[in-house]
């Protein structure tokens, strides 16, 4: 006889395996009976909260985006810089190591596809993320919207790195390191000024765009 609970508590009782599956496997291997199996729960009410495959999967990216931003520490500030930028990466990719099928589905790598809901949680984790990196580095707590599009666009190329190198494709651990704390760092020593420093142009003053030769 299966136990009554609360939708809630049976949801997360269901969610527990969920994200050790896809955190585990590849999404196409994945299969909603064994899910169902591991929660003591049946096939019909995985369906009955979640609509289908894809809505677990979707349920547990909702756990991943209100969990991941917080590998990105705050309370570093005390150390030099680029300790601080060395210990938050390291611990990035550590949780990226440890559910690397889920990164890449993440990611659009996986058979999910593109997805409007999915593409919806990738922008909201980018720019929580991206948020808590500049809180570590910008002299207020107010993170502009310049500041948050040079951040999402510096993301957007060690996302890259990440998914060549977990896919095969790039270079090691340590490189790929390198290049997310090197990134992190010249975008807010150089790049953000300079994107910053673009707005001051003269409109129309196309000469001051021209590179000098």
């Amino acid at each position: 006889m299966r136990r009554r609970l609360h939708p809630e508590k049976r949801k997360a009782e269901i969610l527990a395996p969920a994200t050790r599956a896809f955190l585990a496997r590849p999404y196409g291997e994945v299969q909603v009976d064994e899910i169902a199996r591991d929660a003591d729960a049946s096939r019909a009410l995985v369906y009955h909260y979640f609509g289908d495959k894809r809505g677990l999967f979707l349920a547990v990216a909702r756990q991943i985006v209100d969990r991941i931003p917080t590998v990105v520490r705050t309370d570093l500030t005390d150390l030099p810089v680029e300790e601080m930028v060395d210990a938050n990466t390291a611990a990035w990719l550590d949780a990226v190591e440890s559910g690397s099928a889920a990164f890449l589905a993440f990611t659009g790598g996986g058979p999910i596809g593109r997805d409007p809901e999915l593409e919806a949680l990738q922008d909201e984790l980018r720019d929580r993320v991206a948020a808590r990196m500049l809180s570590n580095h910008l002299p207020t707590s107010e993170v502009t919207p310049v500041a948050l599009f040079t951040m999402r666009a510096a993301l957007g190329m060690m996302e890259r790195a990440v998914v060549d190198w977990i896919g095969g494709r790039g270079g090691t651990r340590a490189q790929t390191h390198a290049l997310i704390a090197n990134g992190i760092l010249t975008t807010i020593r150089t790049v953000l000024p300079a994107v910053e420093a673009a707005e001051s142009a003269a409109p129309g003053d196309d000469d001051a765009l021209e590179p000098k030769l």
